[in-house]
Order: structure tokens, then C-alpha cells, then sequence
């Protein structure tokens, strides 16, 4: 028994809805195993599988395709046994930008059950009763429909036999190349690549015509439709790997054929808008491009759709080749904002008005902030804010065409706070350059590096000119551009009124005349930056016309003035992309998102990248995807760094107090789902990783020098402690001496690179640095007692000498004069002498004694010093001398 119900489990309710269709739906019940060829023709007519189980399936069909189908497997199983009941029912198909189907339709048709079918069947609900009756060779029978169905609500479908019942599915396939038709290498590329595209034709047999670049050919099946777009598709991926020389970008569009013709004309009356498709991607409806199966991916052209319309324009790509298949970002773009029928606008570029009625002129100053508030939010969070704003300007539009209304709820939005807020204000700034609003910066800053030029603005002065700018800024005056032209004759060399016709000129919508304007203003500007921002604006001006070479060479002309200036690079992959090489802007924008992730986001919101949306999605989702796993194991690295501060460093120490801080500011950033945020972290994490080593090298490097030092002064220690002359007294001073000997020699040979090293030196420098300084203290007592001992015994010695000389003279002398003292004529001295002798060698020995103590004291104290270096450095030979011996013995 066939139930229904059973495949309900695989039919589920879609949330992000990328298309709902009405159409047919047809319940397929077999018995044993599906015959192939009914599959392949539910295929060939356009039929979406939704879902299949044991015995049964549900398909769906946009259109009366469905009945032909049926009716070409009625005729084939005339002649073929087939067990098959078919039932057809109105339904609708609901479609999910990340992939699935759900299939509605009336809820007392998911109660059938049906038994295995014998025969073939078909039957059809009664309520398609016109749609069957209005198709040739078709018509409702209500006497025949299978056991247990009401014969009245499934009548069977009755098929004449005679008429073919071919699938009306035809296409039209046109390819342009793009680029400019007078570049040298665009004729070039453009031939090889022609050459291998007129292989593939050949190959598939289709016939083809060329006029005016357009390659067109007619696509008679769907079978032919999806060979065409799978070979295609294998063949840009296969050149742009192995033979880069024979492609060329080129754009494709498939329409309906339905009452068209390959002519001349096709590529006017198609309506297709060639400059917004993206090359090397087959475009076509979102109804046809479902047809073509699972094998391929639809994305959708960037904002350019209605509410989920089947006829919606869509890209398609290999699923296999995909690279978003694994997953895809927000598309971050309201579609009410947005979209419209007016070109690219210079202040925002926007489609939704005109250049004069831009909303961004309700922003009167630059918001530096915005990018940085954007920053702070999850990605889910942005996306529900776009969504609120894409609601609430449906609402506005629903109850008004006013287009000034529509303006100034723009701009009460943009004064409002939170998320819907900052992200409305994103879409404005990313061309603030280009603003009204930046005018008065710009006139008004100074300097030569454009971080800082907007920093510190001059005072305005009392120059007219400020009058015209308010007159500007506040409403469109037609007479503004006659009184600047006629106030400018008083100042011919102030750039500011000639700058400022030209945004005039931009507000009637006169661009060719507003680069003009520029030109002339560049050539007066007073400094580098300004004459940047007036090419940068002829740049603008040249990509809103469509001139997208001439503002790409002018793009590089700003960054050769300014190099710093971000804006100008990503411009110029911008108009790469407009342009149709949104291959080779890749590598420009993802190296400016490397240096400044903000443009991550700016390329999220902006509405100029439309042409290049899937390499541009695909290359952003690469860089998400990257960085969010680099993100997870940063956070790991982060918890690891945390836990190994207190390896490296004692408690409290102030890098580590500094370095933990820094720590916990960026762990947070890892739960919010913002590229800037992911890669905040990953550049903080390298950035604490290199101070943390720096600091550890430089430290170690200090700490080496310390102990170097800490080991000099621990020397002079021992030598000036080495001979006092009462060992027994220095116990305790050896003790610690030999302790930071043991230290020191560590240290020394010792690698701070580690952990274990580093925080040991930690505590040893501070350590030793108290103990030399606690040794030095009290050498100086061992200093004094040891110098007062050699004082003492030098003088003793001196003394010792003098008084022995001079003791043995006055017993020498003394006998001498008594002696000879007749002769000599000391005939007086010697009586005198003789009579009182003792008493006179009392007195000589004690002048002796006197004059010893004095000689001897001052003859100390005037070779004190070259006496103690003396005997320190005799002592200090015999040491060595005596250490020589004892290693001769033990050798």
C-alpha cells in the first residue's frame, strides 16, 4: 500500500525562500522497481524531482508540461507493460537558497493511500478540467480511475494516440564577450577563446550565428541545455587552469524561445541587461535553471529580483565545481534600498535614484565609527538588520510612489540608533569619499598622510565660498553653478569654487562636465591629498559613465599620490569587476581585505558588485571560511598563552599583568561572527605571540648582562675577602658567597628561552642582586678590619725597624764619642756625656721612639695603598701557585 503521508517527512518547510511557484504536482506510484524511461521523460519535459521513497515519488511541474509528459508515457505504454498510476494536482514548490524543496498543496491529499498499481494509469484532479480540455488530443474521462479514489475528484486522462505531445521546451543562448572592442588584447583573447567554444558546438551539432560579437545558437531540449552548460562550464574551468592565453570572460544569457528568433535583433529584444551579468556563468530564469537538476547551483543575480518571481534571473554553476556549495554568506542587500531603474549613483551607487536625490545628503558630517560599529555585530545580526530595512521600505513603498517620502524615511532611519541603523549607514559610507558631506573635510584638512590629514582641520575663513556649500548641501539651487562661476572671477587661484561646480554639475547630472570641473580644481589643489581627491572623483565620475579603463589608470594615479589611500585600490577592482575580469580583481580585494578587513564587509554591502557576485561570494566565503577556522584555534592558542604566564613569570609581574589583559579584551571577539572581528583576533594573538617573545628575548638578554655583572662584583668580593686575616669570622659570609657562585654559574650557562629558565632567572636576578648587595655591605666592615690590621702591622713593622736602627746607633755612637771625642773635638760632649750617660741615652731613645712612631705612621699612611696591592697580589700568585700544584698531584 502507497501512502502518501510517507514522503511528507522529506518534503520540509523552507525558510529563506528563493522561489515559490504554483504549478502541478504528480505522485507517482509503481510497482517493483521505477522504469528508467519514465524518469528520463519526466526529466526531458521539465519535471523537479522532490522527493522518493520505496515504491512512490512526488514531482513537480511549472506548466501543462506536465500533462504532455503524462501523455507521451500513455502513448509509450501502449506498447510497453508499465505499472504505474500518475496522479496530477495543482501544487506549489518552494525552493531554499541553501537547497531543499517543499512541495503545498490541499491537505486531504497527503491522506491517500493507494495499492501497487497493475496497469498503467492516469488520473487528474478535477479542478484542472480547463487546462486539460484547452491541450490538443487531451480530455477527462470520469467513468475510469483506479480502485478506492472518488471517480468525480480523479477523473482519468484520455489521450489520443495519433498526436506527437513534444515538449514545448526550447531555448536561445547568446554569449558576448566583454571588454573594449579597441583593445589589441581583447581581439586576441577573444578569438582563441571563440575557437574553443565553436569546438564544443560542433561537438553537440547545434548551429550557430555570429553578429556583432554575440555568439547565438538555438537550444532545442533540455537534454541539449544542460550538455551545453555542463560543457561550457568544464571548458572555462579547464582553459583558465591549463591555457590561461585561450580564455576570455565572456557573458551568456538563455531565454525562452517563445516567439523569438536568432536575428540581429535578439540581443535588444531579449532585454537583457548585458553590463550586470556575470561572465563565464550561464544566466537564466530561476525556473529553468531548477529544470536542469541537482548537478548544478543557481545563485541569484545580487539584488536584482523580485519576491522570489520563478522568472527571477539566476547564475548557475557545476555543483561539483562550486565552491560555495559547502556553504554561503548573508547576502547582505536590501532589495528595496537598492534596486531600480536608474543607473549606478555617484554618491552611493545605488539603482533605487537619481544622483540629485541621493539620501546620502542627509548625512551632513563623515561617520569614521560605522565600519568599526558593523564590526560588532554577528553576521546573523546584520542579516536581520537588512531585513528589517528591506521590510520596512516595502511597507513605505506599499502606501507610497512619493519619492520624497521614501527619502525621508531613509534619512529618520539613519538618525535612529541600533543594529538596522549602523547597517543602513554602511551602505552610504562606503563612497563617502565621493559625498557631499566630505566636502567640507577635505577643503578644510591639511597634511601629507591621509590617516591623520582629517585630524586637525583649519578654521573656515571668511570666504564666500562657504555660503555656495550650505546653499549646495541644503537644497538643488539651478542658479548655484551662474553665482560660483561669477564669484570665482574675484578668486581665479582657489580651487574650492571650481571643485565645488563640480558636484554642482554632478547634481543636474552632468558627470562629463563635473570631471572637467575636477581636472581644472586638481591643478590649483595646495597638496597631494587633494589633488588625490579630485582625481579620485574624475575617477568615479569616468566608472558611472562606464568608462571603466580610463578610471582604473586614474585609480592608480591616486594611489601613486597617495598610497595609504585604501579606497582607491578597492575602486579599481570595483571597476574590474563592472568590467567583467572579476578573476583578476580578486587578488586585488582580497589583498586590500588582508590589509584592512573592514572592506570585508564593504564588500558584503556593496551593490556595485553585482556583476562579479559569485567569484566575488566565492572568494569571500574562502576567506570566511579560513579565518573563521583559523579563529577556533587562535582561541585555543589564546587559552594556552593565559595558561602559560604563569610558567614564564612569577605573580605580578607587569608584563605579564599587561600581556593577561590583552588576553581577556580579545577572547571575547571569538563569539562574535564578524570577519573583522575573526581576524582582530588572529592578528592579536600573532601580535602578543611576537611581544611575549620579544620581551622574553630582550629580558634574557638583560638578565645575562646582569648576572655578567653580578659575577664581576661577586670576584672583587672574593678577592677583597680572600685575605682577612680571621678566617673563623667569615663562615657564613663563604656560605653565601659559595651560593651565589653556584647561581651565577647556572645563570650562565643557562638558555632563558624556556619556561622553567626564564622564571628561575626571574627570581635568581633579584635574588643575587640582594645578596651581592648584602656581601658588599658587609665587606666593607671585613674592608675596614682588614685594612686596619694591615695599617697597623705596617706601621708596627716600620716602627720596628726605625727603633732597632736607632737603638743600636745610640749604643753604638754613644762609646765612640767617650772614645774619641778628644780627637774630634768634642772634648765637651764627651765629658758632659761621660758624667751623665745614662741618662743621655734615656733621652736619645726616647727622641728615637718618637721619631720612629711618627716616621713610621706617615711613611705607612703615604704608601698605605701601594703596600696593601702589593702584598694582596703576592698573596694572590702563591694562591694560583699552590692551585697548579694540587691539580699537578691529582692528575
Amino acid at each position: 500500500m502507497a501512502n502518501i503521508e510517507t514522503l511528507r517527512p522529506l518534503v520540509k518547510e523552507i525558510g529563506d525562500l528563493q522561489m515559490q511557484a504554483d504549478g502541478y504536482a504528480l505522485w507517482l506510484v509503481w510497482n517493483g522497481q521505477p522504469n528508467p524511461v519514465v524518469l528520463q521523460t519526466l526529466e526531458e519535459y521539465g519535471g523537479i524531482p522532490v522527493a522518493e521513497q520505496e515504491g512512490q515519488a512526488l514531482w513537480f511541474f511549472f506548466s501543462t508540461e506536465a500533462l504532455l509528459a503524462a501523455a507521451r508515457l500513455g502513448v509509450w505504454a501502449r506498447f510497453n507493460t508499465l505499472a504505474l498510476l500518475m496522479e496530477i494536482f495543482p501544487a506549489r514548490l518552494q525552493t531554499g537558497r541553501t537547497g531543499g524543496k517543499n512541495l503545498i498543496f490541499d491537505e486531504n491529499l497527503w491522506r491517500q493511500q493507494l495499492p501497487p498499481p497493475h496497469d498503467f494509469r492516469i488520473v487528474v484532479h478535477a479542478s484542472l478540467g480547463p487546462v486539460v480540455e484547452a491541450s490538443p488530443g487531451l480530455s477527462l474521462n470520469p467513468a475510469e480511475s483506479p480502485e478506492g479514489m472518488d471517480r468525480a475528484l480523479w477523473p482519468a486522462l484520455e489521450i489520443d494516440a495519433r498526436l506527437p505531445y513534444q515538449s514545448p521546451l526550447s531555448w536561445l543562448v547568446m554569449l558576448r564577450p566583454v571588454g573594449n572592442v579597441q583593445d589589441k588584447n581583447f581581439m586576441i583573447g577573444w578569438r582563441e577563446f571563440f575557437s574553443q567554444v565553436e569546438a564544443v558546438l560542433q561537438r553537440n551539432k547545434i548551429r550557430f550565428s555570429v553578429h556583432d560579437l554575440f555568439l547565438m545558437f538555438p537550444l532545442e531540449s533540455l537534454r541539449q541545455l544542460k550538455t551545453w552548460c555542463r560543457e561550457f562550464l568544464l571548458l572555462v574551468e579547464r582553459l583558465k587552469q591549463e591555457n590561461p592565453e585561450a580564455y576570455w570572460p565572456c557573458v551568456t544569457a538563455v531565454v525562452d524561445r517563445k516567439g523569438l528568433n536568432i536575428n540581429e535583433d535578439l540581443p535588444q529584444k531579449s532585454g537583457v541587461e548585458w553590463d550586470y551579468l556575470n561572465p563565464d556563468y550561464p544566466h537564466m530564469s530561476l525556473r529553468n535553471a531548477s529544470m536542469l537538476g541537482d548537478g548544478f547551483v543557481s545563485h541569484e543575480v545580487r539584488f536584482a529580483r523580485s519576491r522570489q518571481d520563478p522568472e527571477d534571473w539566476v547564475s548557475v554553476s557545476l555543483r561539483e565545481e562550486d565552491e560555495t556549495a559547502a556553504g554561503s554568506l548573508a547576502q547582505l542587500i536590501p532589495v528595496n534600498l537598492v534596486h531600480g531603474a536608474h543607473p549606478h549613483c555617484f554618491y552611493c551607487g545605488q539603482h533605487s535614484h537619481q544622483h540629485a536625490d541621493c539620501p546620502s545628503h542627509s548625512l551632513k558630517e563623515v561617520d569614521a565609527g560605522v565600519w568599526r560599529r558593523v564590526a560588532q555585530l554577528d553576521i546573523e545580526v546584520m542579516r536581520q538588520a537588512v531585513r528589517r530595512i528591506d521590510s520596512e521600505l516595502a511597507a513605505e513603498a506599499a502606501t507610497s510612489d512619493d519619492e520624497a517620502a521614501r527619502r525621508d524615511r531613509i534619512a529618520a532611519m539613519l538618525r535612529e540608533e541600533g543594529d538596522s541603523a549602523t547597517m543602513l549607514a554602511a551602505f552610504y559610507a562606503g563612497n563617502w569619499v565621493c559625498q557631499l558631506r566630505s566636502i567640507n573635510l577635505f577643503w578644510r584638512g591639511h597634511g601629507k598622510d591621509f590617516g591623520s590629514f582629517a585630524k586637525d582641520l583649519a578654521p573656515m575663513d571668511g570666504n564666500p565660498i562657504w555660503t555656495q556649500l550650505d546653499e549646495l548641501l541644503g537644497a538643488n539651487d539651478p542658479g548655484l553653478d551662474k553665482n560660483l562661476e561669477n564669484i570665482a572671477h574675484r578668486f581665479p587661484r582657489d580651487f574650492r569654487f571650481t571643485s565645488l561646480r563640480g558636484f554642482a554639475a554632478v547634481q543636474r547630472g552632468d558627470l562629463e562636465k563635473a570631471e572637467l570641473f575636477w581636472k581644472d580644481a586638481e591643478v590649483f589643489s595646495p597638496s597631494p591629498i587633494i589633488q588625490a581627491w579630485h582625481a579620485f572623483l574624475q575617477a568615479r565620475s569616468l566608472e558611472c559613465r562606464g568608462r571603466l579603463l580610463q578610471a582604473g589608470v586614474l585609480y592608480d594615479q591616486v594611489l601613486r599620490m597617495v598610497p595609504s589611500w585604501h579606497d582607491a585600490a578597492y575602486r579599481k577592482a570595483v571597476c574590474l569587476i563592472k568590467g567583467g575580469f572579476s578573476e583578476t580583481a580578486l587578488n586585488l580585494l582580497v589583498t586590500q581585505i588582508n590589509r584592512n578587513g573592514h572592506l570585508f564587509n564593504r564588500a558584503l554591502v556593496d551593490p556595485e558588485l553585482e556583476r562579479g557576485n559569485i567569484q566575488v561570494s566565492s572568494c569571500l566565503y574562502r576567506l570566511w571560511a579560513g579565518m573563521e577556522a583559523r579563529t577556533r584555534d587562535e582561541e585555543q592558542q589564546l587559552q594556552r598563552m593565559s595558561e602559560e604566564l604563569a610558567t614564564w613569570f612569577v605573580p605580578g609581574h607587569a608584563f605579564a599583568v599587561q600581556l593577561s589583559e590583552r588576553i581577556r579584551n580579545l577572547t571575547p571577539l571569538a563569539s562574535v561572527k564578524n570577519f573583522v572581528a575573526f581576524q582582530r583576533i588572529a592578528r592579536g594573538r600573532a601580535q602578543l605571540e611576537k611581544d611575549m617573545q620579544g620581551f622574553v628575548m630582550q629580558e634574557g638578554r638583560e638578565y645575562k648582562n646582569r648576572f655578567k655583572s653580578f659575577v664581576s662584583r661577586l670576584k672583587t668580593i672574593h678577592d677583597e675577602s680572600a685575605w682577612f686575616p680571621f678566617p673563623n669570622a667569615l663562615v657564613e659570609f663563604n656560605k653565601s658567597y659559595n651560593e651565589g657562585v653556584a647561581n651565577l654559574n647556572w645563570a650562565l650557562k643557562s638558555n632563558f628561552h624556556t619556561p622553567e629558565a626564564f622564571r628561575k632567572a626571574q627570581v635568581l636576578v633579584d635574588q643575587e642582586s640582594a645578596r651581592i648587595d648584602k656581601l658588599e655591605g658587609r665587606l666593607k666592615f671585613l674592608r675596614i678590619v682588614r685594612d686596619s690590621t694591615l695599617f697597623v702591622l705596617s706601621v708596627a713593622e716600620c716602627f720596628f725597624w726605625i727603633e732597632l736602627v736607632g737603638t743600636i746607633l745610640i749604643f753604638a755612637v754613644l762609646p765612640l764619642i767617650l772614645l774619641y771625642g778628644d780627637k774630634i773635638g768634642l772634648d765637651l760632649a764627651a765629658s758632659l756625656i761621660a758624667k751623665e750617660r745614662w741618662q743621655v741615652q734615656k733621652a736619645l731613645l726616647v727622641v728615637v721612639t718618637i721619631l720612629a712612631v711618627g716616621i713610621a705612621g706617615l711613611r705607612t699612611l703615604m704608601r698605605f695603598e701601594t703596600i696593601r696591592d702589593k702584598i694582596l697580589a703576592k698573596a694572590r700568585d702563591s694562591a694560583v701557585q699552590k692551585s697548579k700544584g694540587r691539580t699537578r698531584k691529582k692528575r
